[in-house]
């Protein structure tokens, strides 16, 4: 390996995409995600990859977020005909959010010839299941999936072109979660291209349960609605997981209807359903993780409306996690300008969304196209973020051999900047490198 051309996530967090060439001239791809955020980073979504699609030898996917996912359709559309490679998770989960990331886009840009349902299909019956730990070769490479613990189906991936090894963490586990098996070690590697999300920063010690039980005990006592913006894959599943169990030792009343407002996350949650193999220990011996009493999934625009019709005490937990989209936007109009309201943020809110306007304690913000005031309690929890933070980061790369480079990607500049600083002072690394959009650098 020679190359590796870094094709978004290089200054920010959001669209991974790396482009590596081999000591051969062959070119692989691993990730290639949506840009999300401010409307300056979503108009890269629509512009035409400008690099030779028919040349790929294959893709590797290190998961089904949409940052990492999203613009794989647009390879197809541009003429790839090759494979990519997932684990089986991956590939189903990927489906659903592809096929939602495409109707959306005909929704909001009817103009625009993005991809369609086609490309989505094409990803999906070109998708080659790999299962963890499990070696296979493709052109002169070697490759071997590891699970990174951060969602149903994560990877970092491990690839080998003789004595040379890099490996690509994907996203890293806040191991360990309520849901899934932690996040596996990688043994040696020359060139790590590493995630930096929360590279500045230790998520707190809180007590989630607690923290939940009281959000929804207040909504009780006044009748309000508490709103959680959760993206539909992972946390939301871990919401019911958490729910389920505060109902069960009856500190939630029973009757308190909780509604999961997302087609996508409904969709996400029968895929959980489907791999009890893969939970952690603890889920593991949970019977019915995702149910209870008063869960109620609404599925249909009709039955999302309804809700507001219930004059009660409610739960409602609805897409997108960063308040950028979804059915979040209508609670969110209907409900943020009132004192009832609680409003829950449970996920990490990018540079340019609502939610970081709201997380940021904004007065006013617009809501379908309306000036609103923010009259609701804003709740934050940090530890149930899916992302390692930064003891997490560090000790995940401590635990690799060889490492004599490292790209430190995904990650806003500051969390990049301190994590580089905190490597170089434990790891005594000194060959570390923060890449820019577009930027093509020599792999050692």
């Amino acid at each position: 390996m020679k190359l590796i051309r870094f094709l978004g996530a290089a200054g920010e967090v959001t669209g991974s995409g790396y482009l590596l060439t081999t000591d051969n001239g062959d070119t692989y791809l691993v990730d290639l995600g949506m840009f999300q955020g401010n409307p300056e980073s979503e108009d890269l979504n629509f512009a035409p990859l400008d690099f030779d699609v028919s040349s790929l030898k294959a893709v590797f996917l290190t998961h089904a977020h949409i940052d990492h996912c999203g613009r794989l359709p647009l390879l197809f559309k541009q003429g790839y005909q090759g494979s990519v490679y997932a684990t089986k998770p991956t590939q189903d989960i990927a489906h659903i959010s592809l096929l939602d990331s495409a109707k959306i886009a005909k929704l909001e840009h009817p103009q625009l010839d993005v991809y369609d349902k086609d490309d989505v299909q094409a990803v999906f019956e070109n998708t080659e299941v790999v299962g963890y730990g499990e070696e296979f070769e493709v052109g002169s490479l070697k490759v071997i999936y590891r699970d990174a613990g951060h969602i149903l189906g994560s990877a970092s991936i491990v690839i080998s072109e003789g004595d040379e090894r890099i490996v690509f963490s994907g996203d890293l586990g806040n191991t360990p979660q309520d849901l899934i098996k932690p996040t596996e070690y990688i043994e040696r590697a020359s060139t790590v291209v590493m995630e930096s999300t929360y590279g500045d920063s230790v998520h707190p010690q809180e007590d989630t349960d607690a923290v939940l039980l009281s959000e929804i005990n207040e909504v009780e006592k006044t009748n309000g609605v508490l709103l959680i913006p959760a993206f539909s894959v992972e946390r939301t599943q871990e919401l019911l997981h958490i729910i389920g169990h505060l109902k069960s030792r009856g500190v939630v009343e029973a009757q308190t209807p909780v509604y999961v407002d997302s087609p996508m996350a409904i969709k996400i949650t029968e895929v959980f359903k489907k791999y009890p193999n893969m939970y952690n220990s603890e889920l593991a011996n949970d019977e019915h993780p995702f149910e209870f009493e008063g869960l109620k999934f609404t599925k249909r625009a009709y039955e999302s409306k309804a809700i507001h019709e219930y004059s009660g005490a409610k739960v409602v937990i609805a897409g997108s996690g960063m308040m950028s989209g979804g059915r979040i936007i209508h609670h969110l109009h209907n409900y943020l300008s009132l004192p009832s309201t609680r409003l829950l943020i449970v996920g990490y809110q990018a540079e340019g969304t609502l939610g970081r306007e709201i997380e940021g304690g904004a007065e006013y913000v617009e809501v379908k196209g309306e000036n609103i005031p923010v009259r609701a309690t804003i709740t934050r929890i940090h530890s149930m973020s899916s992302h390692a933070d930064q003891p997490r980061l560090l000790h995940w790369l401590k635990e690799i051999d060889g490492v004599k480079q490292v790209f430190i990607v995904h990650g806003e500049e500051d969390a990049r900047a301190v994590l580089t600083e905190k490597i170089k002072e434990q790891i005594e690394l000194s060959d570390i490198v923060l890449p820019l959009m577009n930027e093509v650098h020599e792999v050692v």
